[in-house]
């Protein structure tokens, strides 16, 4: 069993917090880890999962992973396949209330370690509550698209507006997203054309 294995099996096991292993609808474990993607080099990290997220046992796969998957399809040319996906808090919250501060430093455990395995190269924090996780920072609509780099995680974050239908429904909000995933191949396409010169540089000529 991979060290991944062993901390998915944790986190479904997790009853530190009221929401923990509650059955929703009667029938779907609240607690929901990861798409256990440990290859990929871009992390995405949202808020906790939803009804639809629980039923399905994966992150992101409702209505706001559809505008996501669309997006960066269109933008980045991926597929989800090419993410690490996860949430700052692994379980259903009832009514979709807000996250209690104490369900966040709970579920910590499980991002710190996630991140020391997947190694990314650079974390997508979606919404509010995940940029403020990860970095400790508030005003998501301050910094969204920036590159900030996380002194706990050592790598880089980049924060983006949530793409839930409140705010992909909005043109404005849509069209943020759409740019700052722009940015974000940018930055993808440095690390690649960095990746290649070290490549070359480090590669012993033939005599």
């Amino acid at each position: 069993m991979t060290e991944l294995e062993k901390l998915r099996d944790e986190c479904l096991a997790c009853r530190r917090c009221r929401i923990g292993g509650v059955l929703v609808a009667g029938k779907f474990l609240s607690n929901v880890f990861s798409n256990m993607n440990e290859q990929a080099k871009i992390m995405v990290v949202g808020q906790n999962p939803g009804g639809y997220e629980v039923e399905k046992a994966e992150p992101f796969v409702g209505i706001s992973g559809k505008f996501f998957d669309q997006l960066v399809a269109e933008v980045l040319g991926m597929t989800r396949k090419d993410f690490y996906i996860s949430n700052c808090v692994r379980c259903f919250s009832p009514g979709n209330r807000e996250l209690l501060q104490e369900e966040l430093d709970n579920c910590r455990v499980f991002l710190d370690k996630e991140v020391e395995i997947v190694k990314p190269k650079v974390i997508l924090a979606l919404g509010g509550p995940a940029f403020k996780q990860i970095t400790g920072m508030r005003g998501i609509m301050k910094h969204h698209g920036e590159l900030v780099f996380s002194p706990r995680y050592k790598v880089f974050i980049m924060p983006l507006l949530h793409p839930s239908p409140l705010n992909m429904n909005r043109p404005d909000n849509r069209k943020l997203f759409y740019d700052d995933l722009w940015k974000l191949r940018a930055y993808l396409d440095k690390l690649e054309d960095e990746r290649l010169a070290t490549k070359v540089a480090t590669t012993p000529c033939e005599k």
